[in-house]
Formats: C-alpha cells, structure tokens, sequence
C-alpha cells in the first residue's frame, strides 16, 4: 500500500531560551518529510525591557544586550552541528527583538511566513515559569496561523519525547477533520491512533424527543472519521465520550484521556464548530496548550489564509507593545541572517 505523502515540506523550530532546539527540530522532523527544508529560530529580548534598573544605573545596556546575542548565536550553532550529525544541514536565523522593535509572537510570525513555514515547533516552559523572553504557544497560535507543534520543555531535558500513541479529538468542524487528516498522513505508521468525539452532556436539552439529535451527529462525525483513516493502514480505535456532569468541559474531558490512554501527543484543530471572533485560539485548543501535559499538534485553519489576514497580525502586536510600526524580517535564508547590528544605546534621562 503506498503511504500518503507527509503534508509538512518546510519546517521553522524555535525553543524558548535556546535550550533543547536540536531535539525539538530531530522530534519535528518525525512528522516532515525527510528532505524538508529545516530553519533553526532563536530569539533575543531587549535588555532595557527585561530588566528596566538598567535604563537607571548605567549609561546604556549594550553589553548585556552583546552578550545576550553571543550566547544566541552559540545556542544555534550548536543547535545546527547537533542536526548536522544526522544529516540534515539546517539554516539558522536570530531574531534581536531590541533591534525588531516588537512582541515574539509577530517576529515568529513574520518569520514563518519569510520562509514560508507549513509547520511551526516550538519548545516553551509552562506557564508561570519567568523566562527571559517567554513564548507563549496560545499567543504563537493564534499569531503565526500555521500548522504549530508545541512540545513542553521539561520532555526535551534528556532526549526527544517518545511518541508511540496519538490521540486525535473530532468535533465535527472542519479544522477537526483538517487535523485528523494531518495525523493520519504526517505520523509515522507505527503509530497507534485513537480517535475520540466528546459530547457536552449539559448540552442534552429537551428530553428523549431530542437526544437521537446527538446521538446521530456523534455518529456521523465518528463515521467520517473512520472513513478518513481507514486507508493509512495504522492501528486506529474510535470513542465517544461525554464530559461528567454541568461542571465539566470537552477541554477537560480530552486531557483526562489523553492521561487515561497514555497518549504520547495529543492531536487538535485550532478552531472548533463553536468558534467566534476572538483574539485568541478556541478554548479547548487554548486549555490544551496551557494544560497537555504531552506534545500537541494543532492543525492551523482550513482557510487560514483568509481567516487571518496580516493587518489582523499585526494589530495583535501593536495592542501589546507601545510601537506602532513594525520591520519587516529579510527572507534570505539563513547562514546570513544572524543580526549582528548593534542596539542603539539607551541614555538616562536627566
């Protein structure tokens, strides 16, 4: 049986602090196809912003802002000498948010879309940790609009997280499917697939005259479901479930499976059926990010191009940074494209 092609052909990592980037793109490169082209991403924050005593006590903050970009560039060049031993030859590229004047989500963003990235891994610690430049996946998300592989940091301090079970949750939209179509052709075949359909139990409303209602459109989603895997040859089951009682949610009833199963990553769409306008992913596809406890894939929308044009984008970082313009990043790849320019110095004012 020939297998379908990986639909992943450009791959953008990036880990928050550096650390553990070359385990992160090996993991990533599991779901691309294997001479995809791989670009190794580290960010730099603006000194004066992390640390604002600095702007009081000295006359400047070039120095530590140096040494912030030498260690930078040492991250990714052992980074890219680790993948080199394996045999993939990754480009690299630092982005000085000092000299970007912006916020990390729009200078990932606008750098995947600089290399035209259909996936985008990220490494981040979870939330509450203090990390000099703190990348948020839920903000990243929503920012970048692509397809976003998000492995918690602490599973990548020794080796690259195993990845044996893949739970896939389908709702019935069609980032759902879009997202059980990526599992189905980008996951290595030996992977065992489970995928589940929660129904909200508050949601049964109107007696026994209505809950064939339910019942029918659960079965209708699991059965397209079927269909789609039928023909990749894994080892797939299907569940229905539903959450516990009125103090319950999907989100909640998914991440106790993926604990109950033993799931190695969790599979999701951004947007579900219910999604609104918002400034933010959907709920469950944000209470995953915040809460999995695993690596979780979440397919980007089936229309992201015109769902998330790059006014929006950007006006996302203009709310939380007080610039109003925004540089553009170079799309040359990448040996090049560490920034060496100096940050203008910062004087006090008297």
């Amino acid at each position: 049986m020939e297998l379908p092609s990986k639909p992943f052909h450009r791959l953008m990592a990036t880990a928050e602090g550096g650390r553990g980037l070359a385990l992160l793109a090996a993991f990533a490169c599991r779901l691309a196809g294997r001479e995809a082209p791989v670009r190794l991403v580290e960010l730099t924050a603006d000194p004066a912003a992390l640390f604002p005593a600095l702007q009081l006590g000295l006359p400047d903050s070039a120095a530590t802002h140096a040494a912030m970009i030498r260690r930078a560039e040492l991250d990714l060049r052992e980074a890219a000498d680790a993948l080199a031993l394996d045999g993939c030859k990754p480009d690299v590229q630092l982005l000085d948010l000092a000299v970007l004047h912006t916020k990390a989500p729009v200078a990932i963003a606008r750098a995947a879309d600089a290399f035209d990235a259909d996936l985008v891994a990220l490494a981040a610690h979870r939330p509450g940790h203090h990390w000099a430049c703190r990348l948020d996946p839920e903000e990243i998300a929503y920012a970048t609009r692509r397809t976003l592989l998000y492995v918690p940091s602490q599973l990548l301090a020794l080796d690259a997280p195993p990845l044996a079970r893949a739970l896939i949750a389908v709702d019935g939209s069609a980032s759902a499917y879009a997202a059980l179509e990526f599992a189905v052709r980008c996951l290595p075949a030996e992977v065992e697939l489970r995928v589940i359909h929660v129904v909200e139990r508050t949601l049964h409303v109107g007696g026994p005259e209505l809950s064939h209602l339910f019942e029918d459109g659960r079965a209708s989603t699991l059965s397209r479901a079927r269909s789609l895997v039928a023909s990749c040859g894994a080892r797939v089951s299907l569940a229905a479930l539903a959450t516990h009682d009125e103090f319950d949610d999907i989100a909640s009833a998914i991440l106790r499976e993926v604990g109950g199963w033993g799931a190695d990553m969790l599979v999701i769409g951004l947007q579900g059926r219910r999604i609104r306008a918002q400034t933010l992913p959907g709920s469950v596809a944000s209470r995953a990010l915040r809460d999995a406890r695993c690596p979780v894939l979440v397919a980007a929308p089936a229309n992201r191009a015109a769902d998330q044009p790059t006014a929006t984008r950007e006006s996302y970082g203009a709310s939380r940074h007080t610039e109003t313009s925004v540089p553009s990043l170079s799309a040359a790849p990448c040996e090049s494209s560490i920034s060496r320019r100096p940050v203008r110095q910062r004087h006090s004012s008297t």
